[in-house]
């Protein structure tokens, strides 16, 4: 009986390394906010962590940096909002690597939160939500 679980505990180590590298780079998200003059409150938070609100002053950048999780299904939302007419707005900042290709286990993530919305590495991504 015990062959059999190191059998099974084997089996579940190599089908891991399989899947992801030994050595994961940490992924690295950079939040800029560009709102000329308004300050930008974050809010980032995973299953297994919550970062806290932040404030972001303009032309500042807050940084989380982590590593995806055994499973590769880390997933951080951050919530951002600011005076004014931006309400509360909640997006995915990062998908780990079980989600698909393009979000390997490193990853260097650059958001920049403008008036008109949320710029992914450059790319517009979603509007602000709207105030309800």
């Amino acid at each position: 009986m015990p062959a059999a679980i190191v059998a099974v505990y084997v089996l579940v180590v190599v089908l891991h390394l399989m899947m992801k590298p030994v050595t994961c780079i940490p992924t690295v998200v950079t939040m800029t906010n560009d709102m000329d003059g308004e300050v930008l409150n974050v809010h980032c938070h995973s299953a297994e962590d919550d970062l806290g609100w932040h404030a972001v002053n303009f032309q500042s950048s807050y940084v989380i940096s982590f590593e995806d999780n055994f499973t590769g299904t880390t997933l951080f939302t951050c919530d951002f909002n600011a005076n004014g007419p931006f309400p509360t707005t909640s997006i995915i900042v990062f998908r780990g690597y079980a989600y698909g290709p393009n979000m390997p286990c490193y990853a260097t993530c650059t958001w920049t939160v403008k008036t008109s919305g949320f710029f992914d590495n450059g790319v517009f991504n979603t509007p602000w939500a709207p105030r309800v």
